[in-house]
């Protein structure tokens, strides 16, 4: 018998997509740049959070430290001693992979530089605007440095050509004898001249962290032998050296008391494929492919602090590429490409359950858990764990689907006592208390096809399949089609989020809403405020809803009372 093989028939499937979504991109529309902040937004609607952990550059200014990292520019509270949200690509800058990052004190505006731009961000309007190089006339490189003078900017290049304008015009001209009316030695630089070389002592580090400073290289090791160079630092006004690293992220010391601290911030991978809230806090996991640090993050944000877990420091956590996560209490269940990781967040200590524990396969898409059960969809069937057998320390796994059937689960849903599975079968239901279940094999709705996910709110339970979505009323038992049809997208579904007011659906080019009241689909890409325009998590959080995609988190404030999309 054919099995189908959802791992290749999904990799052919997006390779076809994304060359008939290049061929109908027109030209002018592939090429389009990003201005500057979106005017329909006010600043807060979008902010995403990424991978900050390489840091370029940073820049001191009158509230806010500024450091230029790889994912975007991030601001730490001088006097509240803690992190704001970022500056990224949702908030109109074209990259962020900040390569410079310059604060302006006599018009408080803050800049930044990338591989293609400079932008400037003016605290009255809060609007972030974009000036190409090219459209500029300016050559020799991305800006590295960026200065002030009381009526000038400067900005100099990496290969060392220099551009000044009048900050009332902004209009750059290359740097000539003629052009230059201010003293050189008054311009407050930032980036690679702004860098003033330091004899720095022995700094203290906790958690046996220790600080090596060097006249050629000065770094951080941690206890497991890692190495994480400064890119970057400079001192305040009060004697605090604030400081960049390649791989650790921003930190400060006292230089009279010579104590050193890490201040972390932002995902420790930018994929995120899993979220989840605990009530306190964001669980957040994706999989990394690349990057050479990676693991589980935690943000939480009650005290706005974040925490990583890496599979391959800690005993007992066989995979940190987590594909769902399912808090529950004292225990938070993570679905991975390995197995089945569970976290006793009492005990601080990390569990595995793999196929020789009786899982039907290591490859889980999805964990849910209620009072009695946690159920694990996985690439060759649907498991459940009785939670009472996890207290007792003899986790007892049942098989669901039947085994000879050899089923890949995608998604799976739990409403009230129906257990709802999206499967490359089609849709598999299964009721708790009975302890029965099946196919759908009617001829309404998906059929037999392919079902990627799922989603139940009130009486209506919505699934996402590869050539759009399907509704069913169970209360009525019909199935009610695709809503608003016109309107509605014919892609691969990704991930689907059902509630009250609105349906979210994740897929490779967009996101899209379903407005329940209005009848209407509107989309969002990263014109709006998305990192990415693939989003492969989503999870509603009353007025906000959290996005994620290849490239980070992105939080977005949809049911803003101001604005109606």
């Amino acid at each position: 018998m054919l099995v189908f093989n959802h791992k290749e028939f999904f990799w052919k499937r997006t390779i076809l997509m994304l060359l008939i979504a290049f061929l109908l991109i027109p030209a002018g529309q592939a090429q389009r740049r990003v201005s500057g902040t979106n005017i329909h937004y006010e600043e807060g609607d979008w902010i995403s959070y990424s991978n900050t952990r390489y840091v370029n550059s940073l820049a001191i200014g009158t509230q806010y430290v500024y450091f230029a990292t790889t994912g975007g520019i991030t601001r730490y509270d001088i006097f509240q001693s803690r992190w704001n949200f970022p500056f990224t690509t949702s908030n109109g800058l074209p990259s962020n992979n900040i390569l410079t990052v310059a604060f302006d004190v006599g018009t408080s505006h803050l800049w930044c530089a990338t591989t293609e731009a400079v932008c400037y961000y003016n605290p009255g309007s809060r609007r972030w605007r974009t000036l190409y190089y090219d459209e500029l006339g300016m050559s020799g490189g991305p800006v590295t440095s960026i200065g002030f003078s009381e009526h000038q900017i400067w900005l100099v290049t990496a290969e060392g050509q220099t551009f000044v304008a009048s900050k009332s015009d902004m209009e750059f001209i290359k740097e000539t004898l003629r052009t230059s009316e201010d003293n050189k030695d008054s311009i407050i630089w930032f980036g690679e001249k702004g860098f003033v070389p330091l004899t720095l002592p022995q700094f203290f580090l906790p958690d046996g962290i220790i600080f090596f400073p060097g006249p050629d290289r000065t770094y951080l090791q941690d206890f497991k032998l890692r190495q994480f160079d400064f890119s970057y630092y400079a001192v305040d006004p009060w004697q605090t050296l604030w400081f960049g690293t390649r791989g650790w992220g921003a930190g400060n010391a006292n230089m009279r008391t010579q104590n050193m601290r890490l201040l972390p911030f932002g995902l420790i991978g930018q994929d995120v494929h899993a979220l989840a809230s605990d009530g306190s806090g964001l669980w957040i996991g994706g999989v990394q492919h690349s990057d050479p640090i990676k693991g589980i993050t935690y943000w939480d944000q009650k005290h706005n602090t974040w925490k990583y877990f890496e599979a391959r420091y800690l005993t007992r956590m066989r995979s940190d590429d987590v594909t769902s996560i399912a808090p529950d209490g004292r225990y938070v269940w993570f679905g991975t490409l390995d197995g089945l990781v569970c976290y006793t967040r009492s005990k601080n200590q990390w569990y595995s359950y793999t196929v020789f524990d009786g899982l039907s396969d290591n490859y889980i898409y999805d964990v849910i858990v209620d009072s009695q059960s946690v159920w694990i969809a996985t690439e060759d069937g649907l498991d459940r764990i009785d939670k009472h057998s996890i207290d007792k320390g003899a986790p007892i796994i049942e098989h669901i689907t039947n085994p000879a059937d050899k089923v890949t689960v995608f998604d799976i849903e739990l409403d009230r006592q129906q257990l709802w599975a999206g499967t490359n079968y089609g849709i598999y239901f299964y009721d708790t208390v009975k302890r029965i279940g099946g196919y759908y094999r009617g001829p309404n709705g998906p059929g037999a096809r392919i079902v990627t996910a799922v989603s139940a709110n009130n009486d209506q339970v919505w699934f996402g399949t590869l050539t759009g979505v399907e509704v069913y009323d169970r209360v009525h038992r019909v199935w009610k089609g695709p809503p608003e049809r016109r309107f509605a997208t014919n892609l691969p579904v990704i991930t689907i989020k059902a509630t009250d007011k609105a349906v979210w659906v994740g897929t490779e080019q967009a996101v899209y809403k379903y407005d329940k009241q209005r009848r209407t689909w509107r989309l969002f890409t990263t014109e709006d405020g998305l990192l990415d325009n693939t989003v492969q998590a989503i999870l509603p959080a009353g007025d906000y809803v959290w996005f994620g995609t290849p490239k980070g988190l992105t939080r977005f404030y949809w049911n803003a009372p101001y604005r109606i999309d």
